[in-house]
């Protein structure tokens, strides 16, 4: 009953909310994550200006010990133009320390478009509580993404993360790209 109503509350919030969310990286059997992240000064080229933010929350379930869901919904509040981003990714564990994933994309500037995007996340403990990663995703000319970052967990079900990451949008022609550094919090159970 817990698990149903936090997801209830979790869905509520994403589907009133904007985010940047870290890639999946620890995978198991039935556990799910809500994450709020927020992205301090972003740079966003063709005039988008170099103090944009955006922030929000993603949620990942884990379907078993090797595959995870995870929907998140990007925005970046932009000077030429808010940056909308929807994804939903399947996240498929190859190695206990590569993930990879495809993704189906819409992406909303002033137009909208839909595509799909695959891509591979690495990831390794640092320390006993801190974990790295690095993120890498190709969509079909509509998105590029690539993230460094960190995680830390502060209790075995919170972690907070930090990381920088850099975005490239094509809607009808239109290149932009938003790149600068995001920290949030995660909640698993």
């Amino acid at each position: 009953m817990k698990k149903l109503v936090l997801l209830t509350l979790a869905a509520t919030v994403l589907a009133g909310s904007a985010f940047a969310a870290a890639p999946v990286t620890k995978i198991s059997d039935g556990s799910t994550k809500v994450q709020a992240d927020y992205a301090f000064k972003q740079h966003v080229s063709k005039g988008g200006g170099n103090s944009n933010d955006g922030f929000g929350v993603s949620l990942q379930h884990d379907l078993s010990d090797k595959t995870a869901v995870q929907y998140s919904f990007d925005k970046l509040n932009a000077k030429n133009g808010d940056i909308k981003d929807h994804q939903l990714a399947l996240v498929y564990k190859v190695h206990p320390n590569v993930n990879v994933y495809g993704a189906g994309t819409a992406i909303r500037t002033n137009d909208t478009e839909l595509g799909f995007q695959a891509g591979v996340i690495g990831h390794v403990p640092l320390t006993e509580k801190v974990n790295g990663f690095a993120k890498a995703g190709w969509g079909n000319d509509i998105k590029q993404t690539y993230q460094v970052g960190a995680q830390y967990e502060v209790r075995p079900d919170v972690d907070l993360n930090v990381y920088y990451g850099y975005d490239k949008y094509s809607v009808n022609n239109n290149d932009k790209t938003a790149k600068g550094l995001h920290a949030g919090v995660g909640y698993s159970f």
